[in-house]
């Protein structure tokens, strides 16, 4: 029996660690208090919080000194309604919850009868006051519009625009900015809370589509525990919901070389001005209600190839006349000889006797003949240079769903899927015919339930999966 309720206890110490781990990472919390006309604290008081998009309704009570407090509030604005025995209904519309953040809005009610609306429709300017974080939230519409975001690290590239923030430089190695003069690989990546970074190297195991982020908070220093994986900067990214309109577009980034300036450098060298850079990003999304004020989709789908310069390389192969020689060798095998021939190709010329490997005419080795069938006699075979170019260029596939649920006031359901696939040329093999692309597929996968016993007690219950293809 004491084994039990130890085991027991245990188990109320993990879910309260449980609790206060997970406080923000992937939503706002709303915290006010409510006066009457002199001043004093309103006790008891019904305060309705709506999602504007969503249409989604959390209740809540002030307590003895007026205060209240909502938590796990999905990021964007809000309608809140107060009703209380006595007074006047209040509401403050354009209420924004950010991610990450606990806003403040304080109401106060006029005496008279709940029938009557007392509506004020803007809302003062979000200010946790709550922490001492250093935080900057970036908006969709900053994340889908800024042109940093087309390139490079995508969203994390709006970290840039921040005080402390600046480019990994020679800081070393790993991904994103240097923050606060840390190396890249302190940073800290997550998606909707969840641990998105690579068990292998430094940097996220997945990428989001810029249009399939909600909301990315870069966090600096002084942030809680929530965030203490690294040192370094902390980005959080959630991605988008489904509200009771269906909404969808379809995009292109486009990033090509003819759009690109001209290195005064490649005219000095005479290399091309404007050498292969063709990247391009089409995309689609698409969100809406399965249920309206219950049940929510987002779907986004993204293909990106690009292509870059091809590596010009040279190869030494044998001359018309040395392939000759080589075929009059006795007992040499014939048919691993045209294979040989058939993909290293054949040089224009014999190259100078100078710029050969060995200074001259090298000689076929003994150990060679051997692996062509022939006697172990060294032969001179002339050679030349055989020039090739390696292709150069990656496709990138990225795919988001998002599925959130409202069971009832006190039960929520958010279930994520990330997809990343990407296949790029490998040309470390000196002969093209031996060229193939290399698969990278990494995923993430999140399911949440969240549940409030009070307003001042909730629970998440957490369950992820992620695949890193460094780990291969």
């Amino acid at each position: 029996m004491r084994l039990r309720n130890c085991l027991l206890l245990m188990s109320i110490a993990l879910l309260s660690a449980g609790i206060s781990s997970f406080a923000q990472v992937i939503s706002g919390d709303l915290t006010g208090t409510i006066y009457d006309a002199s001043g004093a604290a309103v006790p008891g008081a019904s305060v309705v919080v709506k999602n504007d998009a969503t249409g989604v309704e959390t209740i809540g009570k002030t307590g003895a000194i007026g205060e209240y407090r909502i938590s796990n509030l999905a990021v964007g604005t809000y309608t809140i309604t107060v009703t209380a025995s006595g007074f006047n209904k209040a509401q403050l519309n354009n209420v924004e919850v950010q991610l990450n953040k606990v806003a403040t809005a304080n109401l106060k009610l006029d005496v008279g009868t709940s029938t009557a609306t007392v509506e004020v429709t803007a809302a003062a300017a979000v200010i946790d006051t709550t922490t001492s974080q250093v935080q900057t939230a970036f908006e969709q519409r900053q994340l889908m519009d800024l042109p940093s975001t087309s390139s490079g690290n995508g969203v994390l590239n709006l970290s840039l625009l921040n005080a402390g923030v600046s480019t990994s430089g020679a800081t070393g190695a790993g991904t994103g900015p240097s923050v606060g003069g840390q190396r890249p690989r302190n940073n800290n990546f997550t998606i909707e809370g969840i641990d998105n970074n690579s068990d292998s190297v430094t940097g996220p195991v997945v990428s989001l589509p810029n249009d399939a982020v909600a909301e990315l908070t870069v966090l600096q220093n002084q942030f809680s525990p929530d965030f203490g994986h690294s040192s370094g900067g902390q980005f959080n990214s959630i991605v988008r919901s489904g509200t009771n309109q269906i909404h969808g577009s379809l995009y292109e980034y486009m990033n090509n070389r003819n759009l690109n300036a001209a290195n005064n450098l490649d005219a000095v060298d005479q290399n091309p001005l404007h050498p292969r850079y063709d990247d391009n990003r089409f995309g689609g999304q698409v969100g809406g209600p399965i249920r309206k004020n219950k049940l929510f989709y987002f779907v986004n789908y993204e293909y990106e190839p690009t292509g870059y310069a091809g590596n010009a390389g040279l190869l030494y192969a044998p001359t018309s006349a040395g392939w000759s020689t080589l075929a009059g060798i006795p007992n040499i095998s014939q048919t691993n000889l045209s294979v040989l021939k058939q993909y290293l190709g054949t040089a224009a010329s014999a190259a100078p006797a100078a710029s050969t490997p060995n200074g001259a005419y090298p000689l076929i080795s003994p150990v060679n003949q051997g692996y062509l069938g022939a006697a172990s006699t060294g032969t001179s075979i002339p050679i030349g240079q055989v020039s090739i170019t390696a292709p150069a260029y990656t496709n990138t596939e990225r795919a988001v769903a998002a599925l959130d649920y409202t069971i009832s006031d006190k039960d929520s359901l958010r279930g994520r899927f990330i997809l990343n696939r990407q296949g790029g040329i490998d040309t470390a093999a000196s002969l093209p015919v031996f060229y193939q692309t290399v698969p990278n597929n990494g995923y993430v996968v999140t399911v949440s339930e969240f549940h409030s016993f009070s307003p001042a007690l909730t629970n998440e219950t957490l369950f992820q999966s992620k695949n890193d293809p460094e780990e291969w």
